[in-house]
């Protein structure tokens, strides 16, 4: 559905909320048929209107999509009755030249309210995804790319996009995973899906092997079995979700038996959770990697504005050091937000050097004057900046634990070449929150932040401008891109748009790697360590090794939960 979209992965909020969830349905942990999974983030909204990680990987309960991928990245059907391809003919190329695929639902599907699924829910959504006035939230390249979408009958559907398009599998498909008869009168009424109660979690119908049962704020979600899926019925009859805002609580409720399952923990944390008494620690591939981002054109500081300022910063951090310290010993430091396979093989690293840190900070007009760690750096003849304006950065990251030491530390490297950072920790839903919601990196209101944002590890293709480009610099006129940092080249946006259309896979890698020469150009973003995905399970709750069936991109971790099982 919307797994191969990039998603913000980020940490949590507050102790006293924390300390309250634990408090609620001990018992029920207990229960044979009851699974608790601590669940470190609560998205203000379900997805799509929350486009965090956690709001999609809730989504695998309630809601799947047309197909999706297993743990190997193997692709398998789901709402349709086989994945399109040009063997089976249902993948073909128009008289345009254009890639066109039709989607066969399955017969017998159902809502959980029991209404049947056809070919309208997916018509509708297509609307939705077409008219950005109808829905604040991501729609990648959906808009720019798709020509069309035609009703064959009930339950057929035919897409065609406008260019040859070889990512059809996993990027701008058809959603059919949203209920027309639900939200569709709320678009007639209110011209939008914005104020829907179905992404409150009030009345969500869904087709998905559980229903959406409660959500107490601040506390947890249950899920129950859903009676009408047609897949596989889920072992355990009830899923809860408790929200657990703090990475050692996480791993104390795990030991205390508190909940079930805990799940993306940092690599530092591994030996904890690996010393809990019947506990099954195991990982997958993550795509996910924590970086600093820059606002560098979207009402950051004016000096993030010189790509050599930005540089000096980078240059006067040591991240090898830090990944080795915090993370742990071998910790890669990415050289860039793509998935590595897809980099030149002349990438450079931007490396620790204080010397040229200073230099390039002096040459750029951030002139330290009196060469005293305790005041900033000053403007001094730099262009449309009162001379004397001070170099002192808004630095916000989430309350996850490993991100706070890290800005610890940046801060004492940066107080080095008299460059002062103001921390702030904050909860998820403060920083992710959308421009409608005021969020912090939507606005534009932050210089630096570390998150993680996921890559994409089945294509190059980054779907600008959305999330890079120009036109997906969020503002009141148009909310919906996710650009907060502001970074604009358009020849960047010109390569990742050809290399969306491109075919021929060795021209498509070789502008995948220029594509990935422009972002590097641009200094905005700088990796501090890439991480698996981690998982602990309680080995006397769950068979471990039904827990290892799991999706390993960006918000499908659980999307054959229905296959867990109850420990013998």
């Amino acid at each position: 559905m919307f797994g191969s979209k990039p998603r913000r992965l980020v940490g949590l909020a507050l102790v006293l909320v924390m300390s309250l969830t634990l408090l609620v349905g001990v018992a029920q942990a207990q229960e044979p048929t009851t699974l608790v999974i601590g669940w470190e983030q609560e998205p203000p909204l379900l997805n799509p209107r929350s486009d965090m990680a956690f709001a999609g990987l809730m989504d695998e309960f309630y809601g799947r999509g047309v197909w999706d991928w297993d743990v190997n990245r193997q692709i398998y059907p789901i709402m349709v009755e086989e994945i399109p391809s040009p063997d089976n003919g249902l993948v073909t190329t128009n008289d345009a030249g254009n890639t066109v695929v039709t989607y066969k639902l399955r017969e017998g599907m159902q809502w959980s309210d029991g209404e049947p699924i056809t070919a309208d829910d997916c018509m509708f959504w297509h609307d939705i995804m077409m008219d950005p006035a109808k829905g604040t939230f991501q729609r990648g390249v959906y808009p720019d790319v798709v020509e069309s979408v035609t009703k064959v009958d009930d339950l057929t559907v035919v897409l065609a996009y406008n260019a040859p398009f070889p990512d059809y599998e996993s990027q701008a498909t058809l959603t059919c995973s949203f209920p027309e008869h639900i939200l569709g009168p709320v678009v007639e009424a209110e011209g939008t899906i914005d104020n829907a109660p179905y992404f409150l979690g009030q009345g969500t119908v869904g087709y998905g092997p559980y229903v959406l049962s409660e959500w107490q704020v601040g506390s947890s979600m249950t899920f129950d079995a859903n009676p009408l899926w047609d897949g596989a019925a889920p072992a355990f009859q009830r899923v809860i979700l408790r929200f657990i805002l703090d990475s050692a609580q996480m791993q104390n409720a795990l030991e205390a038996g508190e909940i079930d399952v805990a799940f993306n923990f940092s690599d530092d944390l591994v030996e904890g959770y690996q010393a809990i008494a019947g506990s099954d620690v195991f990982s997958t591939p993550g795509v996910f990697g924590d970086a600093i981002w820059m606002n560098v054109g979207n009402g950051g500081h004016p000096a993030l504005s010189d790509v050599n300022v930005r540089r000096a910063l980078i240059h006067a951090i040591d991240r090898a050091a830090l990944a080795e310290e915090l993370v742990g010993p071998g910790t890669e430091v990415p050289k860039s937000w793509y998935a590595a396979q897809f980099w030149p093989e002349d990438l450079p690293l931007d490396e620790y050097d204080v010397d040229l840190a200073n230099q390039l900070l002096t040459e750029a007009g951030w002139v330290d004057a009196d060469e005293n760690p305790a005041t900033p750096r000053v403007a001094s003849g730099v262009e449309g900046v009162t001379d004397g304006f001070p170099l002192v950065l808004r630095f916000y990251t989430t309350t996850r634990q490993i991100r706070m030491d890290y800005q610890t530390f940046i801060q004492e490297y940066l107080n080095e070449v008299g460059v002062q950072t103001l921390l702030t920790p904050v909860p998820a839903n403060l920083l992710f929150a959308d421009f409608l919601e005021n969020g912090i990196l939507d606005t534009g209101d932050f210089d630096l932040a570390i998150f993680a944002l996921s890559a994409g590890a089945l294509s190059p293709f980054a779907n600008a401008p959305e999330w890079f480009g120009c036109e997906g610099i969020p503002t009141a006129e148009k909310p919906n891109g996710n650009n907060g940092w502001g970074w604009c080249n358009p020849e960047w946006d010109r390569l990742d748009l050809e290399v969306g259309v491109t075919v021929d896979p060795t021209a498509r890698l070789e502008l995948a790697q220029e594509a990935v020469r422009q972002f590097y150009s641009g200094a905005h973003w700088h990796g501090l360590y890439l991480r698996a995905t981690w998982y602990a399970v309680n080995s006397a709750v769950v068979n471990p090794e039904s827990a290892r069936m799991v999706g390993t991109l960006s918000s499908n971790y659980f999307n054959m939960i229905e296959m867990w099982q109850p420990a013998a």
